[in-house]
């Protein structure tokens, strides 16, 4: 059993829900029915209950009587594993049916409050009851004189009725039981799943392709042998700034501005290690700059891009970043489209890609599934990359995201 559920009869049933459906029900069939939790304490309505009932529980006394008095009946039905008729403490008949879930007693149902024979009457001691209790004795006997007596036969279907409205009861309470586990299981689930998830795009702002930083380090040492120029320093610059962007941004989002800002020392590494080989055409929307993206968005884009689709470029290589604004179903919406003329991408890895396979395979360009990954985890599906591509002519991916200035 999952303790963290509170497995109690009040816990599983609304009140009002049961002393509704337990009023309907015993109108139908004018027989009185109270339902009680294990240690006999009401929690409903007293439906129908007779004149001699709602009297002796009018007192204090009275009403602490009966619950014990209820709590000794439910408690010996249990032990018995049935229903059971029994004396009441003001010697009238009563009937207790248990309710059970998954094996536990929850509480009960108790009814009946009848004679069974007419000799029976007198033998309800008023005067002790009167005394006992603190209740005016003429009140009780005109209470007493108003007790139906009923057959056997009566009883045996009232003790049928309890135990439709307790089975009743049993099933609501395990369903209700069954909902609290499954909605606890649910957001068990889902807070596992936001550690995962935040688990995950951790790991993948962390990651970074060693073969540019290899190249890039390469590329300084080259230049650093052959002059001493503002060149060399200027590219240290540009790869520590880039460095200190990719380990140091912690953030969720970034603005557009920073990630261009980014971009830019970004490519003008790659611009010393490629030479005239690629040239970067960027054109942005300045109104966007304080639009708000994940960071490290850009930048695998393009790598992408110069990784994948120029890898075999010798010469007029090209690049084009746009970032703008367009109208969608959803109002205004942001697009950044990462265009090359290199070599294009085979219909089989943007399957791969629209089907979210890519990262089984980073031949294919793990940045680029990554970035598909950050973006419809955060996003939702609407979000994410399309590819356009002709081989042997050009490769073209759009990233749609929400415009977010916030």
């Amino acid at each position: 059993m999952d303790t963290a559920v509170e497995f109690t009869l009040e816990k599983l049933l609304d009140k009002e829900d049961i002393s509704r459906i337990q009023s309907g029900l015993s109108d139908i069939v004018n027989f009185s029915v109270v339902t009680v939790n294990p240690d006999g304490t009401p929690i409903s309505s007293l439906s129908n209950f007779t004149s001699f009932c709602r009297l002796i529980r009018s007192s204090d006394k009275g009403m602490k009587g009966c619950i014990e008095c209820d709590r000794n009946a439910l408690h010996a039905s249990i032990e018995q594993g049935r229903s059971i008729i029994y004396n009441c403490h003001c010697g009238i008949k009563d009937c207790a049916v248990p309710i059970i879930v998954e094996g536990r007693a929850i509480g009960g149902v108790l009814g009946g409050q009848v004679l069974i024979r007419e000799s029976d009457r007198p033998l309800v001691n008023t005067a002790k009851l009167a005394e006992r209790f603190g209740i005016e004795e003429k009140k009780l006997d005109s209470a007493v004189a108003e007790l139906d007596v009923v057959t056997g036969e009566y009883l045996q279907k009232s003790l049928r009725f309890y135990g439709f409205l307790s089975e009743f009861m049993a099933e609501e309470g395990y369903k209700s039981l069954m909902q609290q586990r499954l909605s606890e299981e649910t957001m068990e689930r889902i807070r596992l799943q936001q550690i995962v998830t935040e688990q995950t795009l951790k790991r993948i702002q962390a990651q970074m392709n060693p073969h540019f930083l290899f190249n890039a380090l390469n590329s300084i040492a080259r230049t650093a042998m052959i002059e001493d120029a503002p060149e060399t320093e200027q590219l240290i610059y540009d790869l520590s700034d880039y460095l200190r962007y990719t380990v140091k941004t912690q953030t969720d989002t970034v603005t557009i501005a920073q990630e261009l800002d980014n971009l830019g020392h970004y490519l003008n590494i790659q611009k010393l290690r490629l030479g005239s080989r690629i040239k970067f055409d960027i054109r942005t929307d300045s109104s966007l700059n304080d639009c708000r993206i994940p960071s490290m968005t850009l930048q695998p884009l393009v790598e992408n891009a110069i990784i994948h689709g120029l890898k075999d470029c010798t010469s007029d290589g090209q690049v084009d970043i746009t970032i703008r604004k367009r109208r969608g179903s959803r109002g205004k919406e942001l697009e950044i489209i990462i265009r090359d003329n290199g070599c294009g991408m085979p219909a089989e890895i943007i399957a791969d890609l629209d089907a979210g396979r890519i990262e089984d395979n980073p031949d294919h360009g793990l940045g680029l599934a990554n970035t598909q990954l950050r973006i419809k985890t955060i996003y939702g599906s609407r979000y994410g990359i399309t590819v356009e591509s002709i081989t042997g002519s050009f490769t073209k991916l759009t990233l749609l995201l929400p415009v977010i200035f916030h």
